[in-house]
């Protein structure tokens, strides 16, 4: 019985002391405005129907579905991990240059991600009615081009931004080469040809050597389109717009989808028969042909000049290649046989490792006999060749074979092709 008394006291006690514990009650609020459950007051959308058009699994589906036909997903973006590729080919890298505001990542990134959703696209809020593209996307700054650690922007358009931070000319991808007796050294320059400056002498001679390259990687897209950093000609127009340079990259790479074709959307792939609206029929098939067969007459002319090299292969493809003119130290590489060495080469094309995924450089001088006397021109090449010859490669590697900006392309090739004949 005493228990129970105890008991009931103390459980008396506490409920007075957590009754004690609670302040008096504070005056009333203000009422709130009037407004309908779901929806933004501000811009008055229903949030659930607003956020489920693309908040739902059958978009989300759909989306990785036709992303997953694009060259994003099936190329290969994960094997090119180290800090001059990862930039571009890994969603870390990506993203950390964004970020940061600069051209490579601090390292090699050998567990790196492969290009995904969140590579392009982030949420820094979640009221989707008021996300705007800038919230939406990685990145729509201007910025900078890689090419010879340019450090002035360019401004190709917010969402153009985002592709032109890695659609463009390909800055350095090694700082240091390895001499013929094993001792590391540091490139004097960018190895990377330069574009003319103002009061270039196009006649004036300039040393083409091994290990110097001027090609532009496969992703010139953003300085075709824009009609810029080709190689000009002193005296020459050149017209750097065209009917769709107002266009954004999405609306012909990200166009509606077509489930047949599998093309549109976001396989990346132009949906071309959307276009047929307004082309009324095939226009890239003819626009390609024609620009090819410019290519085709400036690779011709630089062969007969001994600048490049004509290959056919054993199935019948034709390529041509450039013939540099003096090996990497410098020396004129003669035209005819000898038994002297010349730096003829760095050691190999750069490899990737089968376990890490990191690409390993091969800048070793490699120190041999010459034996493509028969093919060298036995003279400095001049600078207005040097420039035809980038050009050359400036459309050869864009891709679209001149689709992005057929007028600026078919004036570099011809102004290119004109000074060969006239010089």
């Amino acid at each position: 019985m005493k228990s129970l008394i105890r008991l009931l006291t103390i459980s008396a006690f506490a409920a007075f002391m957590f009754t004690a514990c609670e302040g008096p009650m504070g005056p009333a609020g203000k009422d709130g405005a009037n407004g309908t459950n779901g929806k933004d007051g501000l811009n008055g959308q229903d949030a659930n129907s607003f956020c489920v058009k693309c908040h739902n699994t059958a978009n989300w589906t759909a989306k990785e579905a036709q992303y997953q036909l694009s060259k994003h997903f099936t190329g290969n973006t994960s094997a090119r991990n180290t800090k001059y590729c990862a930039r571009c080919h890994t969603s870390d890298g990506f993203q950390e240059i964004t970020a940061q505001n600069k051209y490579v990542v601090s390292n090699d990134i050998p567990n790196a991600v492969r290009i995904t959703c969140k590579t392009c696209h982030q949420h820094s809020v979640f009221d989707f009615a008021e996300d705007t593209m800038a919230q939406i996307l990685r990145t729509t700054t201007p910025i900078p081009l890689n090419y010879n650690g340019n450090t002035t922007t360019t401004d190709f358009g917010p969402i153009n931004n985002l592709c032109a931070t890695c659609h463009q000319i390909r800055g350095v991808t090694s700082v240091n080469w390895t001499d013929s007796l094993g001792v590391i050294k540091t490139f004097n320059q960018l190895p990377f040809f330069p574009f003319n400056k103002a009061g270039q002498d196009d006649k004036a001679d300039v040393k083409f050597q091994v290990g110097v390259n001027f090609s532009v990687h496969d992703g010139n897209q953003s300085n075709l389109f824009t009609g810029i950093n080709a190689y000009e000609y002193a005296g020459v127009n050149y017209v750097r717009t065209w009917k769709h340079s107002a266009n954004d990259c999405i609306d012909c790479h990200m166009n509606e989808y077509n489930a047949t074709t599998k093309r549109g959307g976001h396989s990346l792939w132009p949906n071309e028969e959307a276009c047929a609206a307004c082309h009324g029929g095939d226009k890239i098939t003819p626009t390609q042909a024609l620009i090819d067969a410019k290519r085709i007459e400036l690779a011709e002319l630089l062969t007969t000049r001994k600048v490049f090299k004509k290959t056919t292969s054993t199935a019948g493809v034709v390529s041509y290649s450039a013939v540099p003119s003096h090996d990497f130290y410098g020396t004129l590489f003669p035209t005819t046989e000898t038994t002297t060495k010349f730096a003829t080469a760095l050691a190999s094309n750069p490899t990737v490792s089968p376990t890490t995924g990191l690409v390993i450089p091969g800048n070793k001088v490699t120190m041999a006999v010459d034996k493509d006397f028969a093919t060298r021109i036995g003279r400095p090449w001049k600078y207005g060749e040097m420039g035809a010859a980038y050009n050359y490669g400036y459309i050869n590697s864009e891709l679209s074979m001149g689709v992005h900006n057929p007028v600026y392309a078919l004036k570099v090739l011809q102004s290119s092709i004109d000074w060969l004949k006239a010089n």
